[in-house]
């Protein structure tokens, strides 16, 4: 059910083990070859004669079609969950609200300079499902799963599994705080003794997971000595029987104390799986952040840009300014995920002078602010426009930042990055 990237993934893996396949996708999107289409069709015709319903992401379990096949004993599974079923080896799961794409590369990363075959799957890269049959006991599998897919996880089971944060996120499908860091925290279903489980210390939420979990657990903090990994003095340590230095954190190559902590995590993943230091230090020195993550767009008409279309909710939009040095223009809105910004504006820097808000979520932004607040704040009809009306003050840098998904007006983060950095540059070429 979908036929986007996870849902064609599924359908191959399906077609080359044997399966009968149909698709029922009620956007209208490419159906894979061999696929019988059934979209359109009612739930009665559409669900005749299947054994299986396999989930997209994007599909939420309270779509009439899946209750519907729930009713009448159909098996229901996410993607993931296919995945697991032809996949042999290891896997390293890793979800959080924020972080999940640079833990899922540094950590492959690390492996790669250690001389392990990974993959990258999930919601980085290919799907699990495309190339899962694929995968021998000699590889590791590095999944990047948000809570779309952990929600539809049965039998699911990582050797490493990772929970980075948790901060209010996708109200519009999971209801409420709550119910969505329940989805997180099924990425420990099914998990035994001899598997582990990567908290972070620093998150209240993620903490509390302990006391839930089968396996053994080990933190990451940047702020306290754990058992796992911890930053100590601008050093990285590592905590089992005895205590060791891994490196220190300028080192890095990614920049700023939220992938501090991105890197904790990683190195504790690593240590776990026994992966030599000299490995795991040559990976955080040459590792780059992927694109759309704090992208550094050069200085444009006398101001720093940042294109930081990664930035999906809240909190990762508030690490954005905080980072940023000097006076500061934010862009920022999109989709409409009902979420109340009366914390982002009771936490945002005093460095960020002005707001340019554009997007589904525009007016909800601005039904939170606070009646005294110390920047300029206006609602501009397109991202052109908001761009062009953030270069128009006297701030020092001009953030990209929307603090929210694409899907408003574009098919996802990467879209939205590709549409500003050509927005930027079409600023530039008008400079005099």
């Amino acid at each position: 059910m979908g036929t986007g990237i996870s849902g064609s993934g599924a359908a191959e893996l399906l077609l080359r083990n044997g399966w009968r396949v149909c698709v029922y996708d009620n956007a209208g999107a490419r159906v894979p070859e061999g696929c019988e289409d059934r979209s359109f069709m009612p739930p009665e015709l559409a669900l005749r004669g299947v054994d299986l319903l396999v989930l997209s992401p994007g599909v939420p379990l309270t779509d009439e079609m899946v209750r519907y096949a729930k009713l009448c004993g159909t098996e229901v599974i996410g993607e993931i969950e296919l995945g697991y079923r032809y996949s042999k080896g290891d896997i390293v799961a890793v979800t959080g609200t924020n972080g999940k794409t640079t833990v899922t590369l540094l950590i492959k990363k690390i492996l790669e300079c250690a001389g392990i075959r990974s993959y990258a799957l999930g919601n980085v890269g290919a799907s699990f499902s495309a190339v899962a049959d694929k995968v021998d006991e000699n590889a590791v599998v590095v999944l990047e799963l948000s809570s779309f897919q952990l929600e539809s996880i049965a039998d699911f089971r990582s050797r490493y599994a990772i929970c980075l944060n948790i901060t209010p996120d996708h109200y519009e499908r999971h209801g409420s705080f709550a119910e969505y860091a329940d989805a997180k925290r099924k990425i420990f279903l099914n998990q035994t003794e001899g598997d582990f489980a990567i908290l972070n210390y620093d998150d209240e939420t993620v903490r509390s997971f302990e006391r839930d979990v089968a396996s053994g657990v080990y933190f990451f903090s940047a702020r306290q000595k754990v058992k796992g990994c911890y930053l100590d003095g601008g050093r990285i340590y590592f905590a089992d029987k005895g205590v060791e230095y891994i490196a220190a954190a300028d080192e890095l190559r990614i920049k700023g104390e939220h992938n501090i902590s991105n890197a904790l995590a990683a190195v504790t993943a690593a240590k776990l799986m026994g992966v030599d230091n000299r490995a795991i230090v040559k990976a955080l020195r040459t590792f780059s952040a992927p694109r759309f993550r704090m992208q550094y767009c050069g200085v444009i008409k006398g101001k720093r840009v940042y294109n930081d279309s990664k930035a999906t909710n809240i909190d990762s939009a508030l690490k954005a300014c905080a980072a940023m040095k000097g006076s500061t223009a934010l862009i920022m809105g999109g989709y409409d995920k009902g979420i109340s910004y009366e914390q982002f504006f009771a936490k945002l820097p005093s460095t960020v002078k002005r707001i340019v808000v554009t997007g589904d979520n525009a007016e909800s932004i601005r039904d939170d602010l606070p009646e005294k607040h110390g920047f300029a704040f206006e609602i501009a009809p397109s991202l052109y426009t908001a761009a062009v009306r953030a270069f128009e003050g006297d701030e020092e840098n001009v953030l990209f930042s929307p603090s929210t998904s694409s899907f408003d007006r574009y098919a996802d983060f990467e879209e939205r990055g590709e549409a500003f950095d050509c927005i930027v540059r079409a600023i530039g070429c008008g400079e005099n």
